[in-house]
């Protein structure tokens, strides 16, 4: 038997001990899976957590093993990569980084990852499986072996023609000209970028645009670097 709760209060207790401030985002009660999604996100985010992690087991027919993380975001995917990595080394199949627009990790304003830690349903896996080890796997991709936290490499905003940032992926005509905001062309160096309904989501270093620290840019009108 595997226990989730288990496994994520293990996660939780080796990160505090690292001199890390964790914050349980599960919430006590919610009427439907989407009311449950819903209070994580909204925790996470008035929290302003740095890193927002889900942890699930995966299942399908028995046949099925290995692990996998979810993440959408250029930063994301970085530490999505490192907790995989550790995951690996514990002898399960990599299943790789996949980008799927889960809830949680595509309105969280943090990087965010969801991990499918191993296939509860697979003999195999389940003979791999060690809550203790798994928690120390996925502490170790997310802050590494010391107390300091990975590192994620800033990406740059091109702006290939005039274009203006908009609070939402809806056409400018449809937004309010006062959360329009005028961006000239030029680079910019930005947190964290995702491509999301043929725009660019950024996450910029400071609200001095228009007091947001996100936007959206239509894709068309610039590049990543």
């Amino acid at each position: 038997m595997v226990c989730l709760i288990g496994n994520c209060c293990k996660l939780m207790a080796k990160l505090s001990a690292a001199g890390h401030s964790v914050i349980n985002c599960t919430p006590t009660s919610a009427s439907t899976v989407n009311e449950s999604l819903k209070k994580r996100v909204d925790k996470a985010n008035s929290n302003a957590v740095d890193i927002f992690v889900s942890i699930h087991f995966n299942a399908f027919n028995g046949t099925a093993n290995g692990s996998e993380v979810f993440a959408i975001s250029n930063a994301s995917k970085a530490i999505a990569k490192s907790v995989l990595a550790e995951i690996v080394k514990l002898g399960f199949q990599d299943r790789g980084v996949k980008n799927t627009g889960f809830f949680v990790i595509k309105n969280t304003s943090m990087p965010a990852i969801l991990i499918e830690c191993c296939f509860i349903d697979s003999a195999s896996d389940m003979s791999k499986f060690n809550a203790e080890s798994m928690a120390e796997a996925i502490k170790v991709g997310l802050i590494g072996d010391g107390d300091d936290s990975s590192s994620i490499e800033p990406a740059t905003l091109k702006i290939t023609q005039k274009t203006v940032l908009k609070p939402s992926t809806e056409q400018s005509a449809d937004i309010p000209a006062s959360e329009l905001v005028d961006i000239a062309i030029g680079s910019y160096p930005v947190l964290d970028v995702r491509r999301e309904e043929r725009h660019y989501w950024v996450k910029w270093p400071n609200k001095t645009k228009a007091g947001r620290d996100e936007h959206f840019i239509f894709e068309e009108h610039a590049e990543i670097e």
